[in-house]
């Protein structure tokens, strides 16, 4: 046994020298994970579980339409309403238009105008007197003073539904002295000429 390994075995250790270790002697070792670290690591992605488990975005954005159709609800029901409040409002409105024509020309509807016209025999006005019959206009004439010679004037025949609610007026235009008759009702007018001792139509 050589001489240098018996003197270092029979000296202290703290005397004897360091010796690097080979590199072909080191000890490889190996890594395993710990338990702790090996339970937050992340599962495989499976797209099926991932979908199931959290919405992605375009589903977010999806359910967030919901308001916007609430709104169109909202406008809809407005214009409804709008719709209804504006049939009633014409509603209102037709039937307190029949109401003053009711209390203004009775029914059936009926005019009386005193007009001197030229057709009188003393100082007494001529009176005329406007009907609507059914939808047929008749005006009759008494010349002042002379009650006997009345005369009747048929005017325009009114067709439609509620033609028989339509008042006539009655207005004289022309010659003062002997004025022309003018018959309005429903948007129509009538014109009667004046001879100077009769009404005759134009």
């Amino acid at each position: 046994m050589p001489s240098d390994i018996i003197t270092e075995r029979n000296m202290p250790r703290s005397a004897v020298r360091h010796r690097p270790i080979a590199p072909d002697t080191t000890q490889t070792q190996v890594q395993t994970p710990r338990a702790s670290r090996a339970r937050h690591q992340g599962e495989p992605y499976s797209p099926d579980e991932s979908d199931m488990a959290s919405p992605s975005p375009t589903q977010i954005k999806r359910r967030t339409r919901k308001p916007a159709r609430a709104w169109l609800i909202y406008v809809v029901l407005g214009m409804l309403m709008a719709m209804v409040l504006l049939w009633l409002g014409e509603m209102l409105v037709n039937w307190a238009g029949r109401v003053s024509d009711d209390l203004k020309y009775g029914y059936p509807r009926t005019t009386q105008v005193d007009r001197y016209v030229g057709h009188e025999v003393n100082n007494q006005p001529s009176h005329f007197i406007a009907t609507n019959d059914n939808g047929q206009i008749y005006i009759i004439e008494i010349p002042g003073g002379q009650p006997n010679n009345s005369r009747l004037l048929v005017g325009p025949h009114l067709v439609g539904p509620e033609a028989d609610l339509a008042p006539v007026t009655l207005s004289f235009v022309g010659d003062p002295q002997h004025p022309d008759l003018l018959v309005t009702t429903d948007g129509i007018q009538v014109r009667f000429h004046n001879t100077g001792s009769a009404y005759a139509p134009m």
